[in-house]
């Protein structure tokens, strides 16, 4: 039986950045949300390419601006501009996962 391990992966195996994105499009559910941030973060050190750099730079900056406006948009006084700012949130959340997966798998940078 064979093992996986993060640094015997090349430059231009895009599975583990395609599972990041899976793990990202699971965002209600926190613990995938950070198992793909912990995922991000171990693979900024072994990744090379130009690509996979891109990549990894819009997930990571996806997900601590999740991780930054969540809490703020329940920290505001109002209902109706909490529950704005929240969609919103969500919104540009869910659109920064669908811009990056889609331009992955063009091979292109997000």
């Amino acid at each position: 039986m064979t093992q996986l391990s993060l640094m015997q992966t090349s430059a231009e195996d895009r599975s583990l950045l395609h599972l990041n994105y899976g793990l990202m499009s699971a965002f209600p559910l926190l613990l995938p949300l950070l198992l793909g941030l912990v995922l991000n973060l171990s693979l900024t050190k072994g990744c090379s390419g130009p690509l996979g750099r891109s990549h990894l730079r819009w997930q990571r900056h996806s997900m601590l601006g999740l991780a930054l406006l969540l809490p703020l948009s329940y920290n505001l006084p109002h209902d109706a501009s909490a529950l704005a700012l929240m969609s919103l949130t969500l919104m540009w959340f869910v659109m920064r996962i669908v811009k990056g997966w889609v331009s992955l798998i063009d091979g292109i940078a997000p």
